[in-house]
């Protein structure tokens, strides 16, 4: 037995609907199955197409050496472009979509502050001009070996490929930590 939701009255704990008020005793997903498919595909459709792909790479052959800036056999020579980290995350802050045009794909190099440093790399939390926002950076690393020395609150600069923002956070790829 259990308790209707709206009369209180005890009925059957598999009743669908109290006998009493006629009250829908399911919870919302199960009264709304469709909605509830529609939001599930949503939730894999947002999630599953940032699965770190390189949006303006589509299929060529080159290799980027981003290591040490210099061509090696079978490789392509391509500098990183520095950015001031304020003016990158000002761009996100200001239009995401237009942001992840301009940046997308893009190999950058920039300084910044520690936030966190995880398994998975580095995080950034001041790096937008306004006062309150809430844009981040984080940064895969690939050798998780840069990680050891590294201190919250140290400034280091590092070299990534620019991905894209998801819930306020710009993914940087194949980071490495330069100085």
């Amino acid at each position: 037995m259990k308790k209707c939701k709206s009369c209180q009255t005890e009925i059957d704990d598999k009743a669908k609907k109290c006998p009493h008020c006629q009250t829908d005793q399911r919870n919302w997903f199960a009264k709304h199955p469709i909605l509830t498919v529609i939001i599930v595909l949503i939730v894999i459709g947002i999630f599953g197409s940032s699965g770190g792909k390189d949006k303006n790479n589509k299929g060529t052959d080159t290799q980027v050496n981003q290591g040490d800036n210099q061509t090696q056999p079978g490789k392509v020579e391509v500098k990183a472009e520095k950015v001031n980290v304020r003016d990158f995350g000002d761009d996100f802050d200001e239009n995401q979509v237009a942001a992840e045009t301009k940046w997308g794909g893009k190999l950058i190099e920039f300084s910044a502050k520690i936030s966190n440093i995880t398994d998975s790399g580095i995080s950034f939390y001041d790096v937008a001009s306004k006062e309150f926002s809430g844009t981040q950076i984080s940064c895969r690393i690939v050798d998780k070996q840069q990680l050891m020395s590294l201190k919250n609150g140290q400034v280091v600069t590092v070299r990534g490929v620019v991905g894209t923002q998801t819930i306020g956070v710009i993914g940087i790829d194949d980071c490495q930590v330069i100085e």
